[in-house]
């Protein structure tokens, strides 16, 4: 085999490192089959199988690289499809944020027109303060001359209080000198009042008995009296028989009773307070044999008809 036959074929196996090493090897080894001294051939091969030996460890040595670097490759393949990944979402993330960040400068736009529009509201304001001071600083100085008013007013009328203060104590002697005179006149008439009261009761004690009897078939079998029961004045007070039962006539005199339902009554309350103490004196009589009548010299219509309901014999002294 000649020596660039070998050449091709070691350039096929090994690499270009090696290739370079086994050429040399093989002009050295030419070079010894020519040389006389079989000796130095002899450490020339020895020294040539150590070299072999050596290329041998190194060619396993770099096959064993070479797996390793396969591992590796297949690793940094991977790395680099986990890297393309990453890539992809990194750019869809800078176009989301892209999106995003056109959104910020429209709305950064629309907050420098705001900013805009506030400065302008501020200097507005501004002018409005400055009005408001001025009309404050007005309003101090009309409050002052107002003060000052109402000191004057105030001396004014404290003068004239005082001057009403004279009037009104003038006015109350005045007023305490009728009062006076208007208790005298009302212990007159109250003497009057209670002297008709009484003609009153006299002229029922003589026409009563007749116009019970005549107008209501009650016969009356006792004396009318007046008398005082349980410290109550009892203006009339008899017995008497209605239809075979006896009855127990309780009345009042009223010299006039020109009034309505409401003050009505209360009359009807006075005559029923002096009933029941009336029956309990009189315990033989119950509530039902008791006759209330009122007697008086005039009674409205309105009345009339209240006491009508409430069960009252009302008799007027026109009547008797």
């Amino acid at each position: 085999m000649r020596v660039d036959d070998l050449l091709l074929r070691m350039r096929a196996v090994f690499t270009p490192e090696q290739v370079e090493v086994l050429t040399e090897l093989i002009k050295f080894m030419d070079q010894l089959v020519k040389a006389t001294d079989f000796l130095e051939v002899k450490e020339a091969i020895n020294s040539l199988t150590d070299v072999v030996r050596e290329l041998a460890l190194t060619q396993k040595k770099t096959e064993e690289e070479l797996r390793e670097l396969k591992e590796v490759q297949k690793i940094t393949e991977q790395k680099v499809a986990e890297l393309a990944e990453a890539q992809k979402r990194t750019e869809e993330e800078l176009k989301r944020l892209s999106e995003a960040q056109k959104i910020t400068e429209q709305k950064v736009a629309e907050l420098a027109e705001a900013q805009k529009r506030t400065e302008e509201e501020l200097k507005r304001l501004s002018e409005a303060q400055k009005i408001t001071e001025q009309k404050v600083a007005e309003l101090a100085e009309a409050q002052k001359r107002t003060e000052e008013e109402l000191r004057e007013y105030k001396k004014i009328t404290e003068q004239r209080f005082a001057e009403l203060a004279s009037e009104v104590r003038k006015t109350q002697e005045i007023l305490q000198d009728m009062l006076i005179a208007q208790r005298e006149m009302n212990k007159k008439l109250g003497g009057i009042d209670q002297t008709m009261g009484y003609m009153l009761e006299n002229e029922a004690y003589r026409h009563l008995p007749a116009y019970l009897e005549k107008h209501l078939g009650i016969k009356v079998i006792s004396r009318i009296i007046r008398e005082e029961i349980g410290g109550k004045e009892i203006n009339l007070l008899a017995e008497g028989v209605r239809n075979g039962t006896k009855v127990l006539i309780v009345g009042e005199a009223k010299s006039r009773l020109s009034i309505g339902p409401e003050r009505a009554r209360d009359v009807f309350e006075e005559v029923e307070d002096k009933i029941r103490t009336v029956l309990e004196r009189f315990v033989e009589y119950t509530p039902e044999q008791v006759l209330p009548v009122i007697v008086t010299h005039f009674a409205s219509k309105a009345f009339l008809e209240e006491a009508q309901k409430q069960g009252y014999i009302v008799v007027q002294s026109f009547e008797w």
